[in-house]
């Protein structure tokens, strides 16, 4: 009687242990696929409501090539310093024609018979959101004040050549407003990036308009010389 009930504890210990071991078992194991002999990996995933499911992203392919990014920078800062510098001419004539320094803000070129005009400071705020897009898809994930910065320095080295060469207005108006649209392009950028959810989509997408309004610049620009020549 007592060697019947040491084996009916020692049962009911090992049901314990083993009902025990199975609750305390991962999600994760190894299962036999039925009637095939075969073993294969059972893996469970909990997904939180509240995060989003990774998403495997897309070859880069062309669109998706900073290098292509890279190729329409340096095609833009090309057609930027022709405009800036050389105001749209294909001889360096303009040098030594004009130099001048406005250190005031929101005074000298934006002052025309007194009354003020700011398109020059707009047509200069739109020339640079370009620069701020292109920088930042090439910096990535870089801080904002880093940016701005670099546009503001590209701007500055520009004031300081028409200076030097005579080539023109040197206006800290323009700086300002230089810088300014080289803000709105990475702001730009940054927003797309969260539109999309991912870098390497924003980058493609952006790199399709700039590839787009490059191709479209540059017809423009070779039929106003045909037409002029």
């Amino acid at each position: 009687m007592q060697a019947r009930r040491r084996a009916g504890r020692t049962a009911l210990r090992g049901t314990a242990n083993a009902t025990a071991g199975a609750a305390a078992r991962p999600t994760a194991g190894w299962d036999a696929a039925p009637g095939t002999g075969q073993v294969a990996w059972r893996t469970a995933f909990r997904v939180s409501p509240h995060r989003r499911p990774f998403q495997m992203e897309r070859p880069a392919g062309f669109l998706g090539s900073r290098a292509l990014t890279g190729c329409l920078f340096a095609v833009y800062l090309a057609f930027l310093a022709w405009i800036v510098l050389l105001k749209g001419q294909f001889s360096l004539d303009v040098a030594g024609t004009m130099r001048s320094v406005n250190l005031v803000p929101l005074a000298g070129a934006t002052v025309i018979n007194g009354a003020a005009d700011y398109r020059e400071a707009v047509e200069n705020l739109v020339a640079f959101v370009p620069f701020g897009l292109y920088l930042g898809m090439l910096a990535g994930r870089q801080p904002l004040w880093r940016g701005i910065a670099a546009v503001a320095a590209v701007s500055l080295g520009f004031e300081v050549l028409q200076f030097a060469f005579a080539m023109g207005a040197s206006d800290v108006t323009d700086l300002i407003a230089n810088t300014a649209g080289g803000a709105l392009g990475l702001g730009l950028y940054a927003l797309a990036r969260r539109a999309f959810r991912s870098d390497g989509r924003a980058l493609r997408w952006c790199n399709a308009a700039g590839l787009a309004c490059t191709l479209l610049v540059l017809a423009l620009t070779a039929l106003l010389v045909a037409a002029n020549g």
